[in-house]
């Protein structure tokens, strides 16, 4: 049997957190107080005052995690942990239960998603246990020609991993509430058949050894609700992504490791790459709908977050898995990817706010909440805190001018803005010396300690350049949110595809402009400063270092000399092995008019109306009797491209129309064609895509 939790623990090393980033913010906030002794205040500086607190409290919490994970690194883990109680003496023996994969996907790359299950499959297979585990690829593309090759895709993985009954495959009819949306649809279809799902997003990868002893630690703790893998980010081919993936490996394991042993059973969920026990989650994380006036932001994006919180109200735990291994996800390749993944973040962590004064959510989920919040709202509270510190040392440098009597002038020589500056940059730059020496005894998976020291420096560096940047947009989605601005989701860029430099210059070059004129402006009032010029010169190099960071060649060329290495290059994993594709422009987009096929090819056709679950026209020489006869003739008479994309989906989800217009497209004369329809290829054998996808069983 398990030990149980000491009762006091978690109470204790919550005091301890908050205890700690409180007595850390007041000291700050002491030593800004000392820095105005004697001295005239103006208005600025009780804008200063008002939010110093709320910036410097980030940085105290992110420090004290640091320690907590530095520390519980230094004793080998946490002995209350749910992965290191006395189950895992007996592991070996306990039995699995029936668990869905869940993989949403939405427009992505559909070679990338399929390799990335086969792989999946054989690692499963290897550990003779693949009986209890069935995926499902839950879609919600929009774009047909997506659509038909994720149905073409399935096929092929059945016939080629004999895996029919096993791997399952659905095209939502109606996408609402996103990713969310669509897991529910999955719950409210299967979810009884399964006593745990598994939830993946389109780029993760998680080994089949990691997957069964998630199910075994589930079994063994039917208190655990959700169990949150820490997914190292991998196979980045871009400065960008390297560098991100080499600062999640090095400095958010340690974070995370803070983050469980502060937190314990009240931990995070990220939505993918973990591991939930569906009954609960079916009966207490149906997600509520806020009440706002506008219809279309009553969804909540974010969803994971407040299933965290919804499932520890049910009375169930929430841990992170921050040591087991083989559990991975891709990062966005360029800062302009990542900006419009965290648009949505930011409104979905927004709508959070609710939650705060929910009824029964506990004290750490609020903390999450805040946390999440302030992780966006941040941005405009240190634009708002620049702006008011150029304001008063601008009226300040005017009154010590004009005004100045020796006993002003000597307020000036006080040492508190000095220690108070030494305090900032020792929280800031803590975490990341702690994470770089908890990486040293593997130093030579990261290259060695001369290459890890160089890669450690470098990415600060980069994280310099780029805060300034990312605080500016970020301060502007926050206001498109709070202005009711509607937020889409749209597919995310998974390929490592670098950045034109005019695109960087039209995006970001309205920042070089700011920086330019907030630089003039700033020296003629107040002369030469280091740490404006941090900022604004950050702004003014804005274009060019997205535009660098975006390189693949750059990112291989820093790689070839061991430069961002992790582990996981070092020795690739089975599960990762030819995930990478050479070809930038097939991971954006399927080959244009692919759905065409569903209407010509046989094979395709077959496929297709076996998914829409309808019945075709018994009667192949009658008209289908339904609301798509105007579409049917006008794609006959005027070809494919005068349709519209709802009016495509609209004839793919007719079974009927679809059977019928293979008969009329085959049997019509050319005459009454449009010309267009000549470019297409009838016969489907010629077609490279669907030559790799429909290869009939040869036995």
């Amino acid at each position: 049997m398990n030990t149980p939790l000491p009762k006091n623990v978690g109470l204790r090393r919550s005091v301890l957190l908050m205890g700690g980033a409180t007595f850390l913010t007041a000291a700050g906030y002491t030593l800004l107080l000392n820095s105005y002794s004697g001295q005239q205040i103006f208005w600025s500086d009780y804008i200063i005052l008002a939010l110093f607190p709320l910036l410097f409290a980030q940085l105290a919490v992110a420090f004290i995690l640091a320690l907590f994970g530095f520390g519980d690194w230094l004793r080998g883990g946490d002995p209350f942990h749910v992965m290191r109680r006395s189950w895992r003496e007996r592991e070996q023996s306990i039995p699995l239960a029936a668990t869905a994969i869940v993989i949403p996907v939405f427009n992505e790359e559909v070679e990338r998603v399929s390799h990335g299950v086969e792989n999946m499959w054989r690692s499963l297979e290897k550990t003779g246990l693949i009986e209890h585990f069935d995926f499902y690829i839950c879609s919600d593309s929009s774009d047909v020609d997506h659509w038909i090759e994720e149905e073409c895709a399935w096929l092929h993985l059945c016939q080629k991993l004999n895996a029919f009954g096993k791997i399952f495959y659905r095209k939502r009819h109606h996408s609402i509430n996103g990713k969310s949306g669509n897991i529910a649809d999955f719950c409210r279809r299967w979810g009884k058949l399964y006593r745990y799902m598994i939830v993946l997003d389109a780029d993760s990868i998680m080994s089949g050894s990691t997957m069964v002893r998630l199910v075994r630690a589930m079994e063994s703790n039917p208190e655990v609700g959700i169990l949150q893998t820490q997914p190292a980010m991998v196979l980045g081919q871009s400065l960008f992504r390297r560098v991100l993936q080499f600062s999640n490996k090095v400095y958010g394991k340690i974070l995370s490791q803070g983050c469980s042993l502060a937190q314990m059973s009240a931990g995070s969920y990220w939505g993918h790459n973990a591991i939930i026990r569906v009954a609960p989650f079916i009966k207490y994380c149906a997600l509520p709908i806020l009440p706002v006036p506008d219809s279309h932001a009553r969804h909540i994006m974010s969803h994971d977050t407040i299933e965290a919180a919804l499932m520890q109200r049910a009375g169930y735990e929430v841990w992170i898995a921050y040591d087991e291994a083989d559990s991975y996800e891709e990062g966005p390749p360029n800062l302009s990817d990542m900006l419009k993944r965290d648009r949505r973040w930011c409104a979905g962590n927004l709508q959070h706010f609710w939650f705060l004064f929910a009824r029964d959510i506990k004290m750490g989920n609020r903390l999450q909440i805040w946390i999440g919040l302030m992780s966006y709202l941040c941005s405009p509270i240190w634009l708002t805190f620049m702006v008011a510190g150029c304001f008063s040392a601008h009226d300040r440098a005017r009154f010590l001018a004009y005004s100045a009597g020796p006993e002003d002038l000597g307020a000036t020589q006080s040492f508190a803005p000095l220690l108070l500056l030494m305090t900032t940059m020792i929280l800031l730059f803590t975490p990341r010396l702690l994470g770089a020496l908890s990486v040293l005894p593997r130093m030579k998976q990261f290259g060695g300690l001369c290459r890890l020291f160089c890669s450690t420096c470098f990415e600060t560096l980069i994280s310099m350049l780029l805060a300034p940047v990312i605080m500016l947009f970020h301060t502007l989605f926050v206001l498109q949110t709070l202005l009711g601005w509607q937020i889409k989701w749209t597919s995310q860029n998974r390929a490592d595809s670098g950045l034109s430099l005019s695109h960087c210059i039209r995006l970001y070059g309205w920042q070089s402009c700011l920086g330019i004129v907030t630089q003039m402006v700033f020296w003629y009032n107040l002369g030469f400063s280091y740490w404006s010029m941090s900022i604004v010169g950050a702004w003014i190099l804005a274009p060019l270092t997205v535009w660098i960071s975006s390189s693949p060649n750059l990112g291989r060329w820093f790689q070839s000399r061991g430069w961002f290495l992790i582990p996981e290059e070092s020795h690739l994993a089975t599960e990762l092995e030819g995930l990478i594709s050479d070809d930038a422009e097939k991971l954006q987009k399927p080959p244009n008019s692919l759905w065409i096929q569903a209407l010509l090819c046989p094979y395709v056709q077959a496929v297709h109306l076996s998914m829409v679950r309808q019945r075709a026209a018994s009667n192949t020489e009658d008209k289908p009797k339904t609301s798509t006869g105007d579409l049917r003739e006008r794609l006959i008479k005027d070809g494919p491209a005068t349709l519209k994309l709802e009016e495509k989906q609209r004839l793919l989800w007719d079974a009927e129309t679809v059977f019928w217009l293979h008969q009329e497209l085959w049997r019509h004369p050319e005459a009454g064609l449009h010309p267009s329809w000549n470019q297409f290829q009838f016969d489907c054998g010629k077609n490279d895509l669907l030559r790799k996808y429909l290869v009939l069983s040869q036995k």
